[in-house]
């Protein structure tokens, strides 16, 4: 289904399909929210990531399908974080 026009149902479905299984999470501060939502809609099709608001305190979650997604967005977040901290 990759790379194919869905539906928001067929989304909706898919998504709940590896969401059952296993999935790789990262935990991402509020602050940045919109980056990390940006960054997914530029490297990732819709139906292979998902956001969760607020699952700790400015914190939220992203979860990936893939491995590989995880795997840049976690390089990107470290090199976004560590940018912000030597400005």
């Amino acid at each position: 289904m990759l790379n194919t026009r869905m539906t928001p149902q067929e989304i909706d479905d898919y998504k709940r399909k590896w969401r059952m299984g296993s999935y790789f999470q990262y935990h991402t501060h509020t602050d940045v929210r919109n980056d990390c939502i940006e960054w997914c809609k530029e490297n990732c099709e819709k139906q292979e990531w998902d956001i969760k608001y607020f699952t700790d305190i400015y914190g939220d979650t992203i979860r990936f399908e893939f491995e590989s997604h995880f795997d840049e967005f976690s390089q990107w977040y470290k090199d976004l974080m560590y940018s912000w901290s030597v400005v």
